[in-house]
């Protein structure tokens, strides 16, 4: 009986001491302010000409040269012209979980974001959310590029019909900077 106490004594306390440990780094975690512009690819190209749009992510270290968090943006895919046809612009507000892991002394990083982008305006709907990226680490200043995806797609109308045309992601190239506190 006196083993099984001290087991669990011992087990107790080293979840507490993890979970101390993992509350201190969320403590020194820090914020990322991020702003970007982009070219739409693939179908994205078609209905749009331009995107931009900017995050916030709050990352903490969770192992050795490992961070992550959560991440809320906003991006705008600017409306085209195709054949005769306005199209609208298209905005999303990405809501993510986002991971960095850090290579060469802090200094080149790739990570990623998953989550859902919600439709903020325009015909298009919200969808799965993912968004690739790579950076190059200055300090207090990042220079990223990154691929961004949101699934959701879009069937545009005309006075009430939906055009034969249906697309089924937003897809942007992105280059930015990123400034963390």
């Amino acid at each position: 009986m006196k083993k099984l106490l001290l087991f669990v004594a011992l087990v107790i306390f080293s979840l507490n001491a993890k979970a101390q440990d993992i509350e201190e780094k969320i403590k020194g975690g820090g914020f990322y302010v991020g702003a970007n512009i982009g070219l739409p690819i693939s179908g994205a190209s078609d209905i749009s000409t331009f995107n931009f749009g900017f995050d916030v992510a709050y990352l903490f270290e969770l192992i050795d040269n490992l961070e992550v968090g959560g991440l809320l943006g906003y991006t705008h895919f600017v409306g085209d012209d195709f054949f005769g046809t306005k199209y609208e612009d298209a905005s999303f507000i990405p809501i993510a979980a986002s991971a960095r892991y850090y290579f060469a002394n802090h200094r080149f990083f790739g990570g990623v974001d998953l989550g859902v982008g919600i439709n903020a305006a325009g015909d298009a709907k919200s969808g799965f959310y993912a968004r690739p990226k790579f950076g190059f680490d200055l300090g207090t200043v990042a220079l990223i590029a990154s691929f961004q995806s949101i699934s959701g797609g879009t069937d545009y109308r005309n006075n009430g019909t939906y055009y034969y045309r249906s697309y089924s992601s937003f897809t942007s190239f992105n280059f930015g900077v990123e400034f963390g506190f």
